[in-house]
C-alpha cells in the first residue's frame, strides 16, 4: 500500500509516523499518507519520465528537421520547374513575336500590291473611259 510512494521520494514511513506522533491511529495515518501521496505519485514525474520526454522531444526535433529538409527539397525542385517552364514560355513569346512581325510584313507586301493592283484598274478604267468619250465624239 506504500509503496507507491516510493516513486516520487514521498518517506512514507516518516509520514506515518509524523501522523501518528500528531495523535492519529497507525490504520489512519496509513490511510491519510495513501489518499493524499497517491494522486501525487501517480501524477508526478520521474527522473527516468524527464529523460525518457527529453528523448522523444530530441527525436522529434530530427524528424521536423528532416521533414523541413526535405519540404526545402521539394520547394527547391518546383521552383526550377518553374524557371524552366519559364525559360520556355519566353522562347515561345519570342518566337510568335517574329512570326506576327514576318505577318505584319508579309501583309504589307499583300497591301502594297492590291495597292498596285488598283491603280492598274484604274489606269484601265481611265483609259477605256477617254476611250469611250473620244469615241462617242468621232460618232456625233
Amino acid at each position: 500500500m506504500l509503496d507507491a510512494m516510493k516513486g516520487i521520494g514521498l518517506d512514507t514511513l516518516k509520514a506515518t509516523r509524523t501522523l501518528e506522533a500528531a495523535g492519529f491511529g497507525t490504520a489512519q495515518a496509513e490511510a491519510l499518507v495513501t489518499v493524499f501521496g497517491g494522486p501525487i505519485a501517480g501524477n508526478a514525474a520521474t527522473k527516468d519520465d524527464v529523460r525518457n520526454l527529453r528523448h522523444d522531444m530530441k527525436d522529434m526535433r530530427s524528424e521536423l528537421k528532416a521533414e523541413i529538409a526535405d519540404c526545402r527539397s521539394e520547394l527547391k525542385a518546383e521552383i526550377a520547374q518553374l524557371r524552366d517552364g519559364s525559360a520556355e514560355l519566353k522562347g515561345e513569346v519570342a518566337r510568335l513575336s517574329r512570326e506576327m512581325a514576318e505577318a505584319r510584313l508579309q501583309t504589307r507586301g499583300d497591301i502594297q500590291g492590291l495597292k498596285a493592283q488598283m491603280y492598274r484598274l484604274l489606269l484601265v478604267q481611265a483609259t477605256v473611259i477617254v476611250g469611250l468619250i473620244v469615241g462617242l465624239e468621232r460618232l456625233l
